[in-house]
């Protein structure tokens, strides 16, 4: 029997984001932060709203933010803390 296409697709998604030097796996729809961000913005929540080859879009108060990797990664990106295991 074949594998679950979800999980592959899972697995895949994962992989590119380690590649991409991601330290933790992100999905849409999950709540994060910016923790290295100004300090005004490094407590707020933010909702991912896509996830694209070199970035991401992050929700919050109705409007729409769009950060490359390298901002993803100089801000420092992460789960709520309510979202950490």
């Amino acid at each position: 029997m074949s594998e679950d296409p979800f999980t592959a697709l899972e697995a895949l998604l994962r992989q590119q984001q380690v590649e991409r030097g991601f330290p933790e796996y992100f999905q849409v729809g999950e709540t994060v932060r910016f923790p290295l961000g100004i300090r005004w913005n490094a407590e707020r929540d933010y909702r991912i709203k896509a996830i694209y080859n070199n970035g991401v879009e992050v929700e919050c108060d109705g409007f729409v933010y769009a950060h490359n990797d390298e901002a993803v990664l100089r801000l420092g990106m992460t789960h709520t803390p309510s979202m950490q295991e």
